[in-house]
């Protein structure tokens, strides 16, 4: 299940750069909430499916570390892309 799930997020952080393939180019802005967006809907996806978090304070810090890992995640993806097309 791990492996799906990786592949998953792997997938959703491809689709990332995908959108500056747009007609018009896309300011930080809109990368920047993109990123939020995905990062917010993947944690609170593990979130949901980990039961082992018993206590609202286990779920929020493990949401904020999920959350933290994602967006920088994203910001080196993100930054290998810009420094390879741009």
């Amino acid at each position: 299940m791990r492996i799906v799930t990786s592949l998953f997020l792997f997938t959703l952080l491809l689709l990332l750069p995908s959108t500056a393939f747009a007609a018009e180019p896309l300011d930080w802005k809109t990368h920047g909430v993109i990123a939020f967006l995905i990062a917010v809907s993947v944690s609170v996806f593990f979130i949901r499916r980990n039961k082992s978090y018993n206590t609202v304070t286990a779920k929020m810090m493990a949401f904020g570390v999920y959350f933290w890992v994602l967006i920088f995640l994203q910001a080196i993806l993100y930054g290998i892309y810009y420094g390879y097309f741009r």
